[in-house]
Formats: C-alpha cells, structure tokens, sequence
C-alpha cells in the first residue's frame, strides 16, 4: 500500500540552517546539494507521477531565534502544505555565547510552531539535531540533548512528524565508524551524511 502523503500540486518549504541551506543560495540552486536535493530527486524517481513543489529557505548560520524573525517572508507567505524545519545545532554550539537559555530556544521554538498553526494549514514534519563527537577536530563541549528533548516533546504536542536524526547517526557511526560522516567538525554532513538525512526523512513521512 502506497503510504507516501505528498500529492501532486502541493508545496513543501524546507527552512533551517546550513545544513538545509547547502548553497542554495549560490552555486547550488535553487535546492542545494545536501539532503534537500537528495531527498527530492528520490521522490522524483520513485514518484514521477507526482507533481511536487520543493522550497528550500535554509540560511546558513541560522538559530530558531532567526527562523522567527523570517518566519513571515519564508514561511507564512508560502502558504505550504507542508512545512520541514530542522534547526538548533547553531543554538546548540552558540547559545552560552549569545547568553541565551533554554526557556529561548523554547520559546521561539513554540512561536514559529503556533504561527505555523494559526496561519497556515501545513503539516508539519521536525528534525532532531545531531552532533558527531569523534568526528570534531576541535573537540568542542557540545550537549545536543536538551535541545532534542524540548524538540522531541514539541513535536508531540503539536503533532508534527518526527525523524530522529540523533539515534539515526548514533546507530550509522557505531556500525561503520570508519566512515566519514561529517565534514571533520562533527555538525556539517559529508554527502554520505546528507543522503543518511534524506533517506531518515523520507522514511518518516511514509515514503
């Protein structure tokens, strides 16, 4: 039974952060080449039926504070039917720099959610952060787990799709930790990386 639940004339935005963004602002239009790309070149192939619009607005750099201050433009403005956001690793790393809290993250978190909600009739689909400790040449401090415990319970109460990208690269590394799965700081994925995200979103949605 096919369970795969984007239609032909609907529209999916995909907003975050670099990850997302992927040079779809620059040598890569209008998708990037990172998992957004993938992702939709798989549905075309194995759907081709199906007349699917894909919208990237990943910003590099970007944090979920910066999500809702463009939430309007890149967002609302859209009118998706769908709605892919993955952001947080950027809060993850920079949150203790900018001297911001948890409650933040939250809270903007929750705003672009309730916007979403109210002004749009979008489903909604969240990604877990992830972050490759041995992979980080830097071997930077970070503890992505309060950041993926408050997504994980937002997407419960607001009854969003969830693709658990945290277990997802834990279970990759473990069984094949000879590959390189990042781009040597533990956050940026190698195209092996991006296809792991494409191939975990797919599979969350049905595909």
């Amino acid at each position: 039974m096919n369970r795969f639940p984007l239609k032909s004339g609907e529209k999916i935005v995909f907003i975050g952060d670099s990850i997302t963004d992927c040079g779809r602002r620059k040598e890569f239009p209008p998708l990037g080449n990172g998992y957004v790309y993938i992702a939709y070149n798989l549905t075309v192939a194995k759907y081709p039926e199906r007349n699917i619009l894909w919208i990237n607005k990943g910003i590099s750099g970007d944090t979920v504070q910066g999500l809702a201050e463009r939430w309007s433009k890149d967002v609302i403005d859209e009118k998706p039917d769908w709605l892919s956001i993955y952001i947080g690793i950027n809060n993850a790393t920079k949150d203790k720099l900018l001297n911001r809290t948890l409650e933040s993250f939250e809270e903007s978190y929750r705003e672009i959610l309730d916007r979403a909600r109210k002004e749009t009739n979008a489903k909604i689909i969240m990604f877990e952060i992830f972050y490759v400790d041995s992979e980080d040449l830097n071997k930077r401090n970070v503890d992505i787990s309060p950041y993926n415990r408050i997504i994980r319970s937002l997407a419960e109460e607001y009854k969003a799709m969830l693709v658990p990208l945290d277990s997802a690269f834990k279970e990759a590394v473990n069984k094949r930790p000879t590959c390189q799965w990042t781009m040597n700081d533990g956050v940026h994925p190698t195209s092996i990386g991006h296809t792991l995200i494409a191939l975990k979103f797919l599979e969350s949605i049905g595909w």
